[in-house]
């Protein structure tokens, strides 16, 4: 199949998509239902990065992240929490964040970037850290040790640095 061809069949079943997504949502009502427009985003950007010769990370992290988001924001909606618990619970978008790197790192293919992996690692250890406080699993006291993630990110990037300029030896 040619890749013209590829991309109206990938127009095409997006559509669909998105058709009975505002069929399902008019017949149930948006309040509920609305979080499904991030999910489909996001699959539509991960069929673009495999049908994309390029293979860029940047659409693996866009499509991670819509889609987490859209699932995150489905527990709102769905009353598995309430929108007053979004106070508690605001440390998930970090974890969205620092997992749509991880896996922009892991998409990647033309040259892996130690600082974006070292950027979803420290964006995980945020969230993690941010709910254990915020949910009142760990003391506060613990956010004092916030720098130590920049150190991270710092180190991931120096070795990245590092790893090119050895290749290129």
């Amino acid at each position: 199949m040619t890749r013209d061809r590829l991309g109206l069949v990938w127009a095409g079943l997006g559509l669909i998509g998105l058709g009975l997504a505002v069929l399902v949502a008019s017949l149930l009502g948006w309040a509920k239902l609305w979080p499904l427009f991030p999910i489909l985003a996001g699959l539509g950007l991960f069929a673009g990065y495999v049908t994309s010769g390029a293979k860029d990370g940047g659409l693996a992290f866009l499509g991670t992240a819509a889609i987490l988001s859209g699932l995150f924001l489905f527990g709102f909606t769905l009353g598995v929490w309430t929108w007053q618990e979004m106070a508690t619970l605001w440390p998930v978008f970090l974890l969205i964040v620092g997992i749509a790197f991880l896996v922009a790192f892991l998409a990647e293919r033309r040259s892996r970037d130690l600082g974006v992996l070292g950027l979803g690692c420290a964006a995980v250890a945020a969230g993690v850290l941010g709910l254990g406080v915020t949910r009142g699993l760990l003391g506060s006291d613990i956010v004092k040790l916030w720098p130590l993630l920049l150190v991270l990110v710092g180190l991931f990037s120096l070795a990245g640095v590092v790893v090119r300029a050895l290749r290129r030896e």
